[in-house]
């Protein structure tokens, strides 16, 4: 009778212990997952917080793109204006050894 009432209280033990540990073990996951949750919500991870972040990304990029191409465009005119001012001059010089 008294291995009976032994194997009991070890299997009982064994049981609060595993009771223990599955408590344990179901609040780190709750603990966990709000967490989580925090953190994708002060770090804009969540599905609204991503389109804003993504629309002004792609304005940002629009607005580089376009002062880039307007940049490329002045220089272009830059370089024009330079180019047919040094032509006007060779040819002024021509016309000058010409008379």
């Amino acid at each position: 009778m008294e291995t009976f009432y032994f194997t009991l209280g070890v299997l009982s033990i064994i049981a609060i212990i595993f009771i223990v540990a599955l408590v344990w073990g179901l609040v780190k996951v709750v603990r966990t997952k709000k967490d989580l949750e925090d953190f994708k919500v002060s770090y804009g991870w969540d599905g609204e917080s991503y389109r804003r972040n993504d629309d002004i990304l792609r304005r940002e990029i629009h607005s580089m793109n376009e002062n880039v191409h307007r940049r490329i465009e002045e220089v272009y005119q830059e370089s024009k204006s330079h180019t047919d001012k040094r032509a006007d001059k060779l040819l002024q010089i021509i016309d000058e050894f010409k008379s």
